[in-house]
């Protein structure tokens, strides 16, 4: 038995809080093994790098599938901005590979090729993953952390990072001890899961209990909150970095159904109004951050006021996008009970 995955999701009301995104950087790069120079070895090499990275920005793990990404793993030259070879830093493996190919691939001319066939891509702003591991040996029980257990954490920041998001793990010390237990999370009990998580100020939170139920078989049971509901879910496997690795597969295949638009979008004029803009760095930082969402083509101002500036921005992947990206941020905060385009200028 590979592995097999159940869930179900049901809704919580928690309590809003600060939040913030990662803006993901190295998302167009990618290293791949060599067993040497050779331009047959390195043309093989381009295409299974532009095929992580395709995997990257687009958050999709079954990208390469796709007719109209197949043609352009057949050219991966086209889309080269630079290259080098280094010693491959895997010990282990020294005598069978013994060169790295890092490749740097052209953004825009990439972007441009998968509009092109209609593939959407996730913004570069995506949302923070707090991870809560919890292992049992025998009958013991015990919080993975950071100084413990590196073994398991880095496999999943290693799956993270080849679908292009970012993990983060919490420090376990005395603060956290006292808001949260073992027990809590083996239990699923939300409250002081959540209440422990709101000093990372994640977007997301993932928990996992992880343990090894037979001689050959690993299990562990997830759960994830964020959009103000939970979602459950189970994988297991003869193998335990399979396990891990599916765990954070499900998760981000969540995260790209609710962060990425699926059909194409027209290019769309969106106007945005933020409030407590007061002296002219404020205004420049709103107006740095807007430009550098990767989803706004453009940003004009048309309006300004004592109370407000009314900017118009152009977006070629719909408001929605826009208004996604901006929630994932700690730039700019949505007026309670206000227009879905009236933000205000968080301190």
């Amino acid at each position: 038995m590979r592995f097999g995955i159940l869930y179900f999701t049901c809704f919580l009301a928690f309590i809003s809080q600060p939040t913030y995104a990662i803006k993901v950087t190295g998302l167009y790069q990618a290293v791949v093994s060599v067993s040497d120079e050779s331009t047959q070895k390195r043309r093989m090499a381009l295409k299974q790098a532009l095929g992580k990275v395709l995997v990257k920005i687009t958050g999709d793990r079954n990208i390469n599938k796709g007719m109209g990404v197949t043609s352009l793993l057949a050219t991966p030259g086209k889309f080269v901005q630079q290259y080098r070879y280094r010693q491959n830093s895997n010990d282990w493996n020294q005598d069978k590979l013994a060169y790295e190919l890092w490749v740097q691939f052209d953004e825009g001319a990439l972007d441009a090729a998968l509009k092109t066939y209609g593939v959407p891509i996730w913004e570069k702003e995506r949302p923070s993953i707090l991870v809560w591991l919890v292992h049992k040996k025998n009958k013991d029980r015990s919080f993975v952390g950071i100084e413990k257990g590196s073994e398991y954490l880095n496999i999943l920041e290693n799956r993270a990072s080849a679908r292009g998001v970012r993990l983060l793990f919490p420090l376990l010390d005395l603060q956290d001890n006292s808001k949260i237990s073992v027990t809590d999370v083996w239990g699923g009990f939300t409250e002081p899961i959540l209440n422990a998580s709101k000093r990372y100020q994640a977007n997301v939170v993932l928990t996992s209990k992880f343990t090894q139920i037979l001689p050959t078989l690993w299990e562990s049971d997830w759960s994830v909150y964020f959009d103000n509901q939970v979602v459950n879910w189970t994988s297991q496997s003869d193998i335990a970095d399979i396990v891990l690795e599916e765990g954070i597969d499900e998760l981000v295949d969540k995260l790209v159904s609710r962060y990425t638009q699926t059909e194409g979008q027209n290019t769309e004029v969106i106007q945005l109004l933020v409030n407590d803009i007061n002296n002219v760095d404020e205004y420049a930082q709103t107006f740095s951050y807007l430009a550098s969402i990767q989803s706004v083509d453009s940003v004009e101002v048309k309006q300004t006021t004592p109370n407000y500036i009314l900017f118009e921005l152009t977006s070629s992947r719909g408001a929605e996008g826009v208004y996604q990206a901006i929630s994932l941020g700690k730039i700019l905060e949505s007026v309670e009970d206000g227009d879905t385009s009236e933000y205000r200028l968080l301190p």
